[in-house]
């Protein structure tokens, strides 16, 4: 067959997989039939067995383990599931370890060190991490029906970021599947200079409970709780970032499906994206609406039907793992559905995603739109991320964090916003807003917020992010460039954009004083923004 007959016969099939989802049928489970292959589970399924171990570590650290085994003596295709940093709602009530070892797939799930039941101290993802991994599969190919030329690793959130460290790693994993991994863990806990001390917080929180930190792990979420020596959490944060073993995974072209959420307060929209762009071996990323793990949790089936992310993920490893030919690996690398349309599209790349960057005019509230516009820092304005950590779970059902344009002004929120649209714009990839500003102070904080306005000043949250800076002479203007997390949102035709400028949100740890003054200019407050046509 010849390459462009071949080129053409993929489209083909990858539009008409791509249609049935698009007609609503909420799975793959009809997809393989149109490809030609075999859905898992189709057969009937033999009765799996379970088992509980304490398997030992070389370091002498015994990890909680539990063995799903299928009926037959094998051997079977094995799946190693890490667990989550806290036990998911979705994990709980959307467990399908035991369906998959009726599948025919030898399970184990297990606690990571230092978690829960598990002994030892969290290592978050690193080194010790990712030898247990190993370790584990080891374990399992000499006490169960497990084959070793089989071999998968599955799991969501903090397990997901371990499975994709440990599959750059080990040479005998054949596929991942990665639901909601963090890729650049510093990029995770600090944003434009900012420490998100509330959410370092709040993982410090769960992790005390749930388990025991190593001094190295503790150590690093204090400098993040306390804003203090970004460089030695870098160092820390890059040996637990799968970005920085992407040339592993490429080497052995391990395939890798990841899913992820635009309003995730964890990972920030677009760091996934961007790691997708690393790979170069079989992967693909869905992005969906909500918040961490809200895509994939059992509710999101009954809210997103056609979110079935659980469902893709286990049809992935089926087909790298089983070899059955059920039409996953021909959809296109980046499928995304926006946070306010249920159509979901395909890009070749996450770079094709953000390919269309416009200015957007913008004149400053209350000004001519040349002169400067003044904030007080360190005080918080009706403009806000929405709240932590619910407002994913209600941006999933399409609540997006809402307020009123009008409630907006000076000196709490500094405004800026466009003509209304002529034409809808289709708000892809991560916008940038560019400024200059004088402080009063040498260091600072403020906050942007980038918000969808109707006609009746009713303003929708788009993205968010927060930008602080040092060394600032007062009184001296200086530039800011303001990366914001990714987006996929639909600007109706009549609608606004606006910009918002305050001086603080909950999420974050604030680096200036209270009442201190930032004064950006109007003339030179720019926002661009990736766009296509809807």
């Amino acid at each position: 067959m010849s390459g462009v007959r071949k080129t053409v016969w993929r489209g083909t099939v990858s539009v008409a997989l791509l249609a049935s989802v698009l007609a609503g049928q909420g799975s793959f489970a009809s997809v393989a039939e149109s490809a030609g292959g075999e859905a898992a589970g189709d057969a009937s399924r033999d009765p799996a067995s379970a088992s509980s171990q304490s398997v030992v570590m070389r370091d002498g650290t015994r990890i909680a383990a539990t063995v799903y085994t299928p009926a037959g003596a094998g051997p079977h295709p094995l799946i190693v599931m890490p667990g989550a940093w806290w036990t998911m709602p979705q994990d709980v009530l959307f467990d399908e370890k035991k369906e998959l070892a009726e599948a025919g797939y030898v399970v184990v799930s297990y606690d990571p060190r230092g978690l829960r039941r598990s002994g030892g101290e969290i290592d978050m993802a690193g080194p010790s991490d990712v030898a247990d991994v190993s370790e584990m599969i080891t374990w399992a190919l000499g006490h169960t029906p497990a084959d070793g030329r089989r071999v998968g690793l599955y799991s969501s959130s903090y397990g997901a970021a371990v499975t994709l460290n440990a599959a750059a790693h080990d040479p005998r994993v054949v596929a991942v599947a990665a639901l909601c991994p963090w890729t650049d863990l510093f990029d995770s806990f600090v944003r434009n200079g900012t420490h998100t001390g509330t959410i370092a917080t709040y993982q410090a929180v769960l992790g005390s409970l749930n388990g025991r930190m190593s001094p190295q792990t503790r150590q690093a979420f204090a400098r993040l709780t306390s804003n203090q020596d970004t460089e030695a959490v870098r160092a820390w944060a890059k040996e637990r970032s799968p970005r920085t073993f992407a040339a592993q995974l490429n080497a052995r072209r391990t395939p890798v499906f990841m899913a992820g959420e635009w309003s995730d307060p964890l990972v920030p929209a677009g760091q996934t994206g961007r790691f997708l762009d690393q790979l170069t071996g079989p992967r693909q990323l869905w992005m969906n609406p909500g918040g961490h793990g809200d895509s994939s949790s059992r509710e999101a089936a009954l809210l997103q039907p056609k979110a079935a992310i659980r469902e893709h993920a286990r049809r992935w490893l089926d087909r790298f793992l089983l070899g059955r030919p059920n039409g996953v690996d021909l959809l296109a690398p980046l499928m995304v559905r926006p946070r306010n349309n249920d159509r979901v599209e395909t890009y070749p790349s996450w770079s094709r995603l953000e390919r269309s960057p416009s200015q957007v005019p913008l004149r400053a509230e209350g000004t001519s739109g040349e002169a400067s516009v003044r904030l007080l820092a360190g005080l918080d304005s009706p403009a806000d991320s929405g709240l932590f950590p619910v407002a994913g779970l209600a941006d999933s059902v399409g609540l997006a964090p809402t307020t009123a344009l009008p409630l907006l002004a000076a000196p709490l929120a500094a405004v800026w916003r466009s003509e209304p649209l002529e034409v809808p714009w289709g708000l892809r990839g991560s916008p940038v807003v560019r400024t200059r500003l004088t402080s009063t102070t040498s260091r600072g904080t403020f906050v942007a917020h980038l918000y969808d306005v109707d006609p009746l000043g009713v303003a929708r949250l788009i993205s968010h992010t927060p930008y602080s800076f040092t060394g600032a002479t007062p009184g001296t203007r200086f530039a800011a460039e303001v990366p914001l997390p990714a987006a996929a949102w639909n600007v109706p035709r009549g609608h606004r954009l606006a910009l918002v400028f305050d001086g603080s949100d909950h999420r974050y740890t604030g680096g200036g004083p209270i009442g201190s003054t930032l004064t950006f200019s109007g003339a030179d407050t720019r926002l661009s923004v990736p766009v296509r046509s809807v």
